[in-house]
């Protein structure tokens, strides 16, 4: 069962509050060695518990560094796109009357949709440009000297490496993911041994359960 973030906070704080009764409490652990719960019996919740606690943050900054990540690429393809499209509509009107060669430089048809294509189609483009002399010339004519068109190849460039660094980022947020859920799983399966280990032992005296962060039934 996967649990919410809510569910999750609820229960890491519950669990704090759970097992330090349970170690600190002196008529609490009283009764608990009447289940023979001692304190090396309670004692590895500490560790149970810690670990949830640092895999439950360490998932939140995973988080926030895939959301930094996204936003980023985004920002790269936003400035990319106008320095792109404005070279592509140069090249198009250099190359209007050379249909083939259009087609061989990546300047035919609409721009590709995923995004794997679409910087493929626009690092053929800039390669091809930057390589052809006589193209170079032309742009110049336009006011695009090479080193605006250099421009153009950095921010595809940039957006590509944005790309992996959003990839690795959300790996591993996933795989924080995982981790966090798995600790938790444990943290919530020993806790529940204790809870009800609690709620017998302290039959005889249950206002001894608030202390443990457990809510007595009113009667």
């Amino acid at each position: 069962m996967i649990l919410t973030r809510k569910e999750i906070e609820e229960l890491i704080g519950e669990s704090d509050i759970m097992i330090a009764a349970s170690l600190n409490n002196q008529r609490i652990k009283t009764y608990l060695l009447n289940y023979n719960y001692d304190e090396a019996r309670v004692s590895p919740g500490v560790g149970i518990l810690k670990n949830a606690k640092e895999y439950y943050q360490k998932h939140i900054v995973e988080g926030g560094k895939q959301l930094v990540a996204t936003t980023a690429l985004e920002e790269a393809i936003e400035e990319a796109k106008p320095i792109y499209y404005e070279h592509l509509t140069i090249g198009r009107l250099i190359l209007k009357n050379e249909p083939e060669k259009m087609v061989s430089y990546s300047m035919v048809g609409e721009r590709k949709q995923d995004f794997n294509g679409w910087v493929q189609q626009g690092e053929a483009f800039y390669s091809s440009v930057l390589d052809d002399e006589d193209m170079r010339t032309n742009y110049a004519g336009y006011g695009v000297t090479p080193e605006k068109l250099q421009t153009g190849v950095t921010a595809i460039a940039k957006v590509r490496q944005c790309k992996i660094d959003q990839e690795d980022a959300k790996s591993n947020s996933q795989l924080s993911t995982e981790v966090r859920n798995n600790a938790v799983m444990i943290l919530a399966d020993w806790i529940h041994d204790l809870r009800t280990i609690l709620k017998l032992a302290l039959a005889p005296e249950p206002q001894l359960l608030e202390s443990a962060g457990i809510l007595a039934r009113s009667k």
